[in-house]
């Protein structure tokens, strides 16, 4: 069922970072917000990304995150964590997962495609597996496209990591992208190219990159929000 108006999707200040020098996108400014989305939806609010968690002492010296806690952001909107009824986490970098555990336990969905959760699982130094992996029977594990809520569907965006993904919401006619890290800086949506900075794999997954940017601009949003950076408009 289509939704009859745009829900609320605001902008939570999860956390900043501070990149290594040998990172690919220390050149372009070595202090890096990271933000995550509420969508307060009608049938419950719907989280993408949950920033850095806290207490992995191998991410505090290497990154030196500054994070502030779900509970008192989602506060300001009048929303608790009880209220959460799913999680879309973009991709399961330690900076777009670390506050999943604050849900586990209880009725929240976990939204992650399967590519990704398989790289966690084979690869100890991906991320930190205990923010990004849900318990198993909260986690949902995608294999492309899906619809999760009414108006609001998950769509694969592969190129900064081969599973990560974007979030579509849609109603009464507009559209609105949660991009994520689909980008590292707005001027790459705007050019339609995939810099370094942001494609890990930069042979195998630049062309995919470049293909999801184009396919986000083809759906004509009103916006495409960002993880590390402002919001891209079309017209701005």
């Amino acid at each position: 069922m289509p939704l009859s108006h745009m829900p609320r999707i605001a902008r939570l200040d999860l956390a900043r970072i501070e990149l290594p020098a040998e990172h690919p996108a220390a050149d372009l400014g070595r202090s890096v917000d990271v933000f995550g989305f509420l969508i307060d939806h009608p049938d419950g609010a719907i989280l993408v990304d949950t920033g850095v968690g806290m207490g992995n002492a191998f991410i505090d010296e290497l990154y030196r995150p500054t994070s502030l806690d779900l509970r008192p952001l989602l506060a300001q909107f009048g929303v608790e964590l009880g209220d959460v009824v799913a999680v879309v986490n973009s991709h399961l970098h330690f900076d777009h997962c670390g506050q999943n555990p604050a849900l586990f336990g209880g009725a929240t969905a976990f939204y992650a495609q399967a590519t990704e959760i398989e790289q966690v699982e084979a690869d100890r130094f991906y991320t930190d597996a205990s923010w990004a992996l849900a318990p198993q029977p909260q986690r949902r594990s995608l294999h492309g496209d899906e619809q999760i809520a009414d108006g609001v569907r998950v769509l694969a965006t592969p190129g900064h990591t081969a599973g990560h993904q974007s979030v579509l919401v849609e109603a009464a006619g507009r559209r609105i992208v949660i991009g994520a890290q689909v980008a590292w800086d707005r001027s790459e949506i705007r050019s339609e190219t995939a810099s370094r900075a942001n494609v890990d794999q930069v042979a195998e997954l630049q062309s995919a990159a470049v293909e999801s940017i184009r396919r986000l601009k083809s759906l004509q949003p009103e916006v495409i929000h960002l993880s590390h950076c402002p919001p891209y408009t079309p017209a701005g």
